[in-house]
């Protein structure tokens, strides 16, 4: 008994310091935000700046539009992630619900799109969408990333850990399809939602690659694309920098833990059947 306890408490202090180091970085980046920049270059160390200061923010929005790189950062995300929501759930249900030829074909393929970097589709998205006529505008930016494999691949597993006797009761008291996925589904599903938004959100907020290549003016630049345009073309501002990194971050932390109770949930649940 003793033995456990003592082992119990060597995995606690190993987990807490895990959990500091992990943290440290963040605390680092939300100190250097308030700091003068002649403070950063001294040879101590501290993460208590001696002055606060808001110049760091100033300069940000003033040598470049941050608040439209929050702006359309946050309107891709909310938007592609209701999508990602609707198409994960629709898709998910049929491939975890409805008996038709092909259905276990077409979950081999979702599971296949997965397994492809997102690096090799990017020339012919790309002429696919300016033959369009989309590339510096909204819809080259949402549209395609309204379906996310992933989200399909949680959204189905979970469906199969749920007894079909809901269902089966549901129609049994006159619901049909529709109903019985509006009010019985939905409902039983939130963890597994719950993951797929913390995780499209997260996903679509700190994309780089995707918006870098389809933007072309600064009006349409997410704020990671703004990230490196105040690195490269502005001197190394450290507070100015990591004043925008703070902003760009609170919406992630945020989403997180407006989710978080349903989060670890979803995850296991979706890993119970495969």
């Amino acid at each position: 008994m003793k033995q456990s306890r003592f082992w119990s408490r060597i995995v606690y202090i190993v987990v807490v310091i895990g959990a500091l180091l992990t943290l440290y970085p963040y605390l680092w980046m939300l100190s250097t935000a308030f700091k003068t920049q002649p403070e950063i270059y001294t040879s101590t160390m501290s993460l208590i700046p001696k002055h606060f200061n808001l110049q760091g923010f100033a300069l940000a929005f003033h040598n470049a539009p941050v608040g439209r790189f929050l702006f359309n950062s946050m309107f891709i995300s909310v938007v592609s992630t209701l999508g990602v929501a609707l198409t994960s759930i629709t898709a998910g249900y049929a491939l975890a619900r409805l008996h038709f030829k092909g259905r276990d074909t077409i979950f081999l393929l979702v599971l296949g799109t997965m397994m492809i970097p997102h690096q090799a589709t990017i020339i012919p998205s790309y002429i696919l969408l300016n033959w369009f006529g989309w590339i510096n505008e909204y819809k080259a930016l949402i549209i395609p990333q309204m379906v996310y494999p992933f989200a399909i691949f949680i959204i189905r597993n979970f469906l199969l850990s749920m007894p079909r006797e809901l269902e089966e009761a549901a129609m049994i008291d006159g619901c049909n399809r529709n109903q019985t996925l509006m009010r019985i589904i939905l409902p039983n599903i939130l963890p597994a939602a719950a993951t797929v938004v913390i995780f499209t959100f997260s996903h679509n907020w700190n994309d780089f690659f995707w918006p870098l290549v389809m933007t072309k003016t600064d009006e349409m630049r997410t704020i990671q694309v703004g990230l490196a345009i105040l690195r490269t073309q502005f001197s190394m501002e450290w507070p100015m920098l990591m004043a925008a990194t703070v902003m760009s971050s609170i919406p992630v932390f945020a989403i997180y833990f407006a989710f978080q109770r349903f989060f670890v949930k979803g995850v296991v649940g979706s890993a119970v059947k495969g």
